[in-house]
């Protein structure tokens, strides 16, 4: 208590300044209109800016409820997205009603290697989530992979920057189908092989995945032809394609399951 006395001599000069400011304040507010409305606007002013910082810091500590909110969002539009440029199994006149085999499930990339000739992606969805391997996964302008190993919570991704891996594709305006193909250096570079020379092909022409497996629909957008040249000793042209987006940079994906896929492997393997 003493302590508090001793504060209250010591700072008195302010403290007395202060209760005749506000005194004088108040007698100016209550005397005079126009003090009384210059003191409503500087309150409102005040209290506008506080409740405004206020809800920045709510903002701030609810990001991450928010980001999930948007990720919901993004993942439903995604496979409204495809769904809209997928082909469908059956002709409109046969059926009423039209199948898309494709359920989408959004990922985070946390690992994305592209220093290597046979690159791997890994993502925060596991077996918990729904992943198994062999379901493929794309960006929002692209295709990223397929999925190769499964843990509770985690997966390992096949990136397309791998040597090895070979994408079903289709040109957009044309029937011509080929293959995909890293070619080992720029990752937005690939190669397109076992296109027929045959096929009318112009520079600048879109790419899309061909939906003739069973890991991607038809209809997703992944590059443009860059560079074109038949050659007529083997057929075939020799395609350079660019991709819209760098593989290398892509920090969230959508990991898609094909309902019908076992299905259709079994159909495959009694064939053979």
């Amino acid at each position: 208590m003493q302590r508090i006395i001793n504060a209250l001599v010591q700072y008195r000069n302010p403290i007395i300044y202060i209760l005749l400011m506000v005194f004088s304040i108040l007698f100016l507010s209550s005397r005079s209109s126009f003090h009384k409305n210059k003191l409503e606007h500087l309150g409102f002013y005040i209290s506008s800016s506080l409740y405004d910082f206020s809800s920045s810091i709510n903002q701030y500590f609810n990001l991450k409820e928010i980001n999930e909110i948007l990720l919901k969002e993004n993942t439903r539009l995604k496979s409204l997205n495809l769904k809209v440029n997928a082909p469908f199994l059956y002709n409109k006149y046969l059926v009423s009603h039209k199948r898309f085999p494709f359920l989408v499930k959004d990922a985070n990339v946390i690992k994305n290697s592209h220093l290597n000739q046979r690159n791997y992606i890994i993502i925060d969805k596991g077996s918990e989530n729904g992943v198994k391997t062999e379901m493929g996964v794309i960006t929002t302008n692209g295709v990223l992979g397929i999925v190769k190993s499964v843990s509770r919570k985690y997966a390992s991704v096949i990136s397309i920057l791998h040597k090895d891996l070979k994408i079903n594709v289709r040109l957009k305006n044309s029937a011509a189908f080929g293959s995909l193909v890293w070619k080992g250096k720029n990752p937005r570079e690939f190669a397109i092989e076992d296109v027929v020379s045959s096929s009318k092909l112009n520079l600048g022409d879109t790419i899309v995945t061909g939906g003739m497996s069973s890991y991607f629909p038809y209809g997703i957008p992944l590059g443009k032809i860059s560079k074109l040249e038949n050659d007529n000793n083997t057929g075939y042209y020799t395609l350079t394609a660019e991709l819209f987006e760098n593989p290398s940079q892509i920090y969230l994906g959508y990991v898609i399951e094909n309902k019908f896929k076992d299905e259709i492997e079994f159909l495959n393997k009694d064939l053979k």
